[in-house]
């Protein structure tokens, strides 16, 4: 019996079949990995406390929300041009709250600054007693509200107030609210600043937590030398703990986005968001656990790394802020800014001028300059 010979024609499949069956093996390979690390994180303790104190950080975000809604009075914020003495009387009413401000564009920041039902109005000269053109004894009043109240609410605001300026004024007022909805700026503080630095604080602290302690933890019990005897390859290893990570970086940010899906209004800018900032903290955290061998020390390392990367936050962004001007330029590089930037811009309304791709371009550079560290060190290790 005589065995064909091998010609090019059919090498060249076997190759391919070959190349396939490695990469299946490989991908099963990752595949038990990751799903033995998400197993293993769900019974460490260490994990489980920082699940539990993730969690607590999400409910301290939606205590806001709900106690502003726990307020029924109705609310309004009010640009008065005239300063009329009419209009101050009535912020000393008990059944309604008004706001005066000293410009349109504090009336517009005073709406989506706090997650309340409230109304914005821009009073014309004249609005309280003469009426600037128009039919005699009325006047129309532009108003404003955030993109997230519900058009019933909306209504009914805007009707409240007509009944109250009307009785102020002595004359017929008549709101005007129809495709006035207002967005979030990029360099506006109050609730979407908190939301954005709670999700990028989350994906954080998931990342440079989770990855580490699995790997401290395959060190301390020694069977990092069991699975490099095994068919599985240092990098595998190492890989299928990154794959954990994201799971859990993914899933506190699924939990964030979902319990704020009301303001946000660019989901495939909160999707890149919270994959970028996902592989980002993961890098990191595989960097960390390939140069720590106990938990004590993790601890300083990833409190350590947290100070520089979260306090610039809060001053990234606000170009108003007092700081020196080198502080100022290099605090847009930060991959954290960069990261929280990105889950603004997914609140905002105009994207124009948007710096998204600026900001992803820190984000993935910060991780492949993380990454080849993270290569170089197990390298290293495997010698």
């Amino acid at each position: 019996m005589t065995t064909p010979a091998t010609t090019p024609e059919n090498a060249q499949p076997r190759a391919a079949r070959r190349d396939r069956r490695g990469w299946r093996n490989a991908l099963r390979i990752l595949g038990a990995i990751a799903l033995k690390d998400i197993a293993d994180a769900l019974r460490n303790r260490t994990i489980l406390a920082l699940m539990i104190g993730v969690g607590l950080m999400l409910l301290t975000g939606m205590a806001l929300p709900a106690l502003l809604q726990l307020n029924p009075k109705p609310q309004a914020i009010i640009f008065d041009p005239d300063k009329s003495r009419r209009l101050r009387s009535l912020t000393a009413r008990d059944e309604f709250g008004l706001t005066l401000v000293d410009s349109p564009a504090e009336v517009a920041e005073g709406l989506t600054s706090m997650p309340r039902a409230a109304i914005g109005l821009i009073m014309p000269p004249g609005s309280l007693g003469s009426p600037a053109g128009g039919p005699p004894g009325a006047v129309t009043i532009q108003g404003y509200y955030a993109h997230w109240m519900d058009p019933a609410a909306v209504a009914q605001q805007a009707a409240f107030f007509e009944a109250q300026l009307s009785a102020a004024g002595g004359q017929t007022v008549r709101i005007v609210t129809d495709g006035h909805a207002v967005y979030p700026a990029l360099d506006w503080g109050g609730h979407p600043f908190l939301f954005s630095v709670t999700a990028g604080l989350i994906l954080l602290i998931v990342g440079l937590a989770i990855v580490p302690h699995l790997m401290i933890e395959e060190k301390e019990a020694h069977t990092f030398e069991a699975l490099l005897v095994s068919p599985a390859r240092m990098s595998q290893v190492v890989l299928g703990k990154a794959v954990a990570g994201i799971f859990y970086c993914l899933t506190a940010a699924s939990v964030v986005f979902g319990l704020n899906a009301w303001m946000v209004v660019h989901w495939e800018i909160a999707l890149l968001a919270a994959l970028l900032g996902a592989a980002f903290g993961v890098s990191a955290g595989l960097l960390i656990g390939t140069l720590v061998d106990n938990p004590a020390t993790l601890s300083l390392w990833v409190g350590v790394l947290l100070i520089p990367l979260l306090v610039p936050t809060f001053v990234g962004f606000f170009e108003n802020t007092p700081m020196p001007e080198i502080v100022r330029a290099a605090v847009p590089y930060l991959p954290s800014v960069a990261m929280m930037k990105l889950v603004k811009i997914a609140l905002a309304g105009d994207l124009a001028g948007a710096p998204i791709l600026f900001n992803a371009a820190v984000l993935l550079s910060a991780t492949a300059l993380i990454l080849a560290l993270t290569v170089w060190q197990l390298r290293r290790m495997e010698v």
